[in-house]
Parts: C-alpha cells; sequence; structure tokens
C-alpha cells in the first residue's frame, strides 16, 4: 500500500513537471556551451542572435515536445563530436606530417601562376582590416556552421540539422583526408617567405610545418561555401543575406590573410558543391530506411523545409 501511495505521488509529480521548458532550457544551456568551449566572443554571439530574427519563418509544423525528444540528443552529440573533433584532427595531421607519405609537392606549381597568390585581395589592406579578417577566418571555420545547426534546431526540423551537420564537417572531414595525404601544399606567406598575418605561435618547427601544409583544397572554403548553399535554401531573407555576406568573407580572408591560393578556394567551392550533394543524397535513402515512427517526425519537418 505505501508502494502504491509513493507511485502514485511520483507520477503525479512527473506530470506536474513542463518537460518541453526542460527540453528549451536544456537546449540554451547546450548552445552556451557549444559558444563556451568555442571561445566565442561578443561579436559571435550577436551574429547567432541576428541570424535567429526570422526563425518563425523557417519553423515546421511539429510539436516542441516531438520534436525535442530527438533534436536535444541530437544537437548533444553534434556538441561531443566538436569537443572531441579537434584533438583528432590534429592527432591524424601530425600522424601525416610525421609519414610524410605525400606523394605530390605543389607548391613551386602554385606559386608560378600568375595572380594565384590572390595579393591583389590585399589591394586595399589597413590594420583594422586586417583585424577583422583575422576574426572571422579564425571564427569561421567552426561558427558558420554552428550558427546554422543552431538556427536549424529553432526551426524544429531534423532533416536541416543533419543536412548542415554532414554538409559540414561530418562528411568534409574523411573525404578531404585524401587530399592532404597526398598533396602537399603550403600555406602562401610560408612559400613566399612572407609574416603569417594571423600572428600564429609555433612552439617548434614541426608544429609550423603541420599547421600550413594542408591547403589544398581550402576547408576554410568548403565549410562556408557549404553553408552558403544550404542557407539559400531557407526562406529567411535576413539569414540567408547575412550568410551570404559572412560565408564570402570567410572566403575572402582566406587570401587577403595570404594562407590559401586562388586554386585552393576554387577547389574549396567545388569540393563542397559535390558535399552538399552527397549529403542530400544521404539523407535522403536514410530517410527511406528509418522507422516508421521517427519517419512521421522527419516527414513532418521536410513538408515545410526549404
Amino acid at each position: 500500500m505505501e508502494n502504491r501511495t509513493m507511485s502514485e505521488k511520483s507520477r503525479r509529480w512527473t506530470n506536474g513537471i513542463d518537460w518541453t521548458m526542460c527540453g528549451i532550457l536544456a537546449s540554451i544551456y547546450l548552445v552556451w556551451r557549444i559558444g563556451t568551449v568555442g571561445g566565442w566572443t561578443l561579436e559571435c554571439w550577436v551574429l547567432l542572435l541576428i541570424c535567429l530574427v526570422g526563425v518563425r519563418k523557417d519553423q515546421v509544423d511539429v510539436e516542441w515536445m516531438k520534436f525535442l525528444a530527438v533534436g536535444v540528443p541530437l544537437l548533444g552529440v553534434f556538441y561531443y563530436f566538436y569537443g572531441t573533433g579537434n584533438g583528432i584532427w590534429w592527432s591524424i595531421a601530425y600522424r601525416m606530417f610525421q609519414n610524410n607519405l605525400h606523394i605530390w609537392n605543389w607548391d613551386s606549381m602554385m606559386n608560378s601562376i600568375p595572380f594565384n597568390d590572390a595579393a591583389w585581395a590585399r589591394t586595399i589592406s589597413h590594420p583594422r582590416l586586417d583585424k577583422t579578417m583575422v576574426w572571422i577566418y579564425n571564427y569561421g571555420f567552426v561558427l558558420s556552421l554552428w550558427i546554422c545547426i543552431v538556427r536549424s534546431y529553432w526551426t524544429r526540423s531534423v532533416k536541416k540539422m543533419l543536412s548542415y551537420a554532414l554538409s559540414g564537417h561530418l562528411l568534409q572531414f574523411p573525404l578531404i583526408l585524401p587530399f592532404y595525404h597526398l598533396i602537399l601544399l603550403r600555406e602562401v606567406w610560408w612559400v613566399k617567405g612572407q609574416p603569417d598575418l594571423l600572428g600564429r605561435q609555433f612552439a617548434t618547427e614541426n608544429d609550423l610545418l603541420t599547421n600550413v601544409m594542408n591547403c589544398f583544397p581550402s576547408m576554410h572554403t568548403s565549410i562556408s561555401f557549404a553553408m552558403l548553399l544550404l542557407a539559400l535554401r531557407e526562406r529567411d531573407r535576413i539569414f540567408k543575406y547575412v550568410m551570404v555576406t559572412y560565408c564570402s568573407a570567410i572566403i575572402f580572408s582566406t587570401m587577403y590573410l595570404q594562407i590559401h591560393w586562388v586554386l585552393d578556394v576554387i577547389a574549396g567551392m567545388l569540393f563542397a558543391y559535390g558535399v552538399v550533394k552527397l549529403a542530400d543524397t544521404v539523407i535522403y535513402w536514410g530517410c527511406k530506411l528509418l522507422p516508421a515512427r521517427f519517419n512521421k517526425l522527419y516527414a513532418a519537418a521536410e513538408g515545410r523545409a526549404g
């Protein structure tokens, strides 16, 4: 009898909890942790908030509770990979450097192509512009992706979350490694014997060489261009205009700061286009294999997605 009473009290207590609000609070906490781990500045948060202004225009017709049951764990998984991915990436980079298995060395060839060093991008330069471009470049590799993922979360679209994540690091990392494994191409400033405009400090010569050796294709370009392509599918004009401007600035910064060659950038854009199409295919066929119960949530999200 006592156990039954305790069970009834527990059930009433559970039923009295606003689980939707709990899920939203958990979401806000995860977003805050993502920004904290990434060392986001005030400008990063302002950019995110601007992109969220018109989020209702792209929201899908799914109940919050049903979406949160999938969305919160999915956001948590992305956050986990974000926290561990950087260490995995650099361990792979160091192994590649130590094994020295590059088949092609393109430093001289790229340097011999007229205008390929993108010196024209610095026709107009200023210390303040330098500082702005350094900020854009340093945060652009992950901030462009996280803005899109966080915004897609608040549209309540599982499909969009997966689309941005797959088109970003999840597919690009493994697919770009063969290029970096076979092709040795170092950053423009290093090849031309110029100062590093990013002002990076390297503990050893090996650290420097590991950082500057993987250029083709430009992954800063491929990540930002993939986000640009996907942002163009959204309805909200503010988000589209902001992301087109921001992602274009990231791409430009790679040349302005004398990091990537023009052909790196072009290759990065082509690579991004291919990865976005691949992600579309993966999501399409993944939907076909999903259990019927989950498929209803996914289909609802797809129905109003751009």
